[in-house]
């Protein structure tokens, strides 16, 4: 057994798929696994295009620690980073949250059966 996980795509893939299958357990929840997958897809181009985390950080301007905390969802990447990430990496911005736009996870879901204004519906049936 290896010491280190997520060093393979595949671990990261198998890593973000266990984070999805927790997604809307609770709001803050979400935005933790959120974080954690930007981060883990950051690991992954990463190592597929063969650059270190010090490589990156001199290239978005942050240190390497800040690197491995983005990788580990740690910190989350501000917007900035993240488009300067997609240009060091040649990928569209939507790439680090790809994993969760194809599942078609949401943050904010509508209440169904719930009618706030009641007065609408009879209105309605006029």
């Amino acid at each position: 057994m290896r010491k280190w996980k997520n060093t393979t795509p595949e671990e990261i893939n198998t890593s973000q798929d266990n984070l999805i299958s927790e997604w809307n357990m609770t709001d803050e929840h979400n935005e933790k696994i959120f974080t954690k997958i930007v981060g883990l897809q950051l690991k992954k181009i990463r190592l597929a295009k063969g650059l270190t985390q010090t490589k990156v950080s001199k290239k978005i301007n942050v240190t390497f620690q800040q690197v491995q905390k983005y990788e580990r969802g740690q910190n989350e990447i501000r917007l900035i980073y993240i488009k300067k990430l997609a240009e060091v990496f040649d990928v569209e911005e939507s790439y680090f949250y790809k994993p969760i736009t194809d599942r078609n996870l949401r943050f904010i879901t509508k209440k169904r059966g719930i009618n706030v204004y009641p007065f609408e519906s009879e209105n309605l049936a006029r």
